[in-house]
């Protein structure tokens, strides 16, 4: 379902209207449906992403693969990645180039794995093996050289990253998940509106309803891989057949 636009009203601007009982955007101004409806496409993505198999989600608007490429400078470890507090949600993995083109697979580290001082921990430039994440910041161990790696393009970091935004403007957009879910933000934009309390109730046991469908076809999307049972409060994961 498109956002707005369409020349038969079927898009979520004239569904979440109807939804509150066929207001016009004099009650309920377009600027403030926007809003209230990239909340909720947030909040959608974070059901997805709590529940999602093997199968990575990204926004299905996207025209690129979900990576961010970093150029690597001789002897810096640390690296301040703007998107790492922006777009990025999840950091799936981190690849390095070595000098023959080959790329290796970094392991993800934490300041208090390491038994000595960080500066003093792998202080000699070379091929990193290891990452950690600060903040904004990715830190190599050890720095990368450039007898080692290549530097230019020499990093990628795959990822899950944020939805885009909808703005007033938009027309033909639409939201990046299953069509078949798309009304939850409708339902959540006239929730945001809606103050008789039958009618709530009503909305709200409709927008449960979509999001339950949401988690168990987002879970269950890779019907090859098998199926992993994680126990509460264990940190091993078994699999199960």
């Amino acid at each position: 379902m498109q956002f707005n636009g369409s020349s038969t009203q079927q898009d979520l601007i004239h569904d979440t209207l109807f939804l509150c009982g066929g207001v016009t955007t004099a009650a309920y101004p377009l600027v403030d449906i926007t809003r209230n409806i990239n909340q909720a496409y947030h909040d959608v993505t974070r059901l997805i992403w709590e529940s999602q198999d093997g199968w990575q989600f990204d926004d299905a608007t996207q025209t690129d693969l979900p990576r961010l490429i970093v150029t690597l400078t001789h002897g810096t470890e640390d690296y301040r990645v703007h998107a790492l507090s922006t777009v990025l949600r999840h950091i799936r993995g981190i690849e390095v180039q070595d000098t023959n083109g080959n790329w290796q697979k970094l392991n993800p580290i934490d300041y208090h794995d390491v038994s000595v001082a960080w500066q003093e921990y792998r202080d000699t430039a070379g091929m990193p093996i290891e990452y950690d994440l600060e903040a904004g910041y990715i830190r190599l161990k050890p720095a990368p050289s450039s007898a080692y790696c290549t530097l230019s393009s020499g990093m990628v970091v795959w990822m899950s990253r944020d939805v885009t935004e909808f703005t007033t403007g938009s027309t033909t957009s639409i939201p990046g998940f299953a069509t078949q879910f798309h009304r939850i933000l409708s339902y959540s934009a006239a929730l945001d509106f809606e103050k008789d309390p039958v009618e709530r109730a009503r909305l709200i046991q409709m927008r449960d309803r979509l999001e339950k469908g949401l988690q168990k076809f987002y879970s269950g999307r890779n019907v090859e891989r098998q199926a992993a049972i994680k126990p509460y409060g264990k940190r091993r994961w078994r699999t199960y057949l």
